[in-house]
């Protein structure tokens, strides 16, 4: 199917911000508002996830993995404080909140289309060497 890469993360997502917002939850804004800002921390570890795949999913992914997974820690301690406050300053009454959440939904934008891209690179690379092993 064409960009399963993306429905599937981005539906896995979803059904996670919808589970955290509405079971055991009465609707209102600011528990809205709150599960946005939280959105990012949960883009951030499924990016995590999926390097991590991809370092262990080949003996040849292993350096770059570890790599991006050093780099995964750092960003989601960055992005956790992001969130962090936001929800801070969306709790005094400021509007610095959707700064904070902008960025931190780029940051994590960044995050998930890299570790998709790490996939996606290592699978084009066994399909054409399985390609290649089946011409001989």
């Amino acid at each position: 199917m064409e960009h399963l890469q993306i429905i599937l993360p981005t539906v896995l997502l979803l059904i996670g911000f919808l589970l955290k917002l509405l079971i055991g939850r009465k609707y209102d804004l600011p528990a809205t508002i709150q599960a946005i800002c939280e959105l990012p921390v949960d883009i951030v570890l499924l990016s995590l996830s999926f390097v991590v795949a991809f370092t262990i999913a080949k003996v040849d992914n292993q350096i770059t993995g570890l790599f991006y997974c050093f780099i995964g820690f750092a960003v989601t301690i960055l992005n956790v404080l992001l969130w962090r406050m936001s929800i801070d300053q969306f709790l005094k009454g400021t509007k610095l909140w959707i700064l904070f959440l902008v960025f931190n939904l780029i940051l994590s934008g960044f995050a998930i289309n890299k570790s998709v891209s790490l996939i996606m690179e290592t699978e084009v690379i066994i399909n054409n060497s399985e390609t290649n092993s089946n011409q001989k």
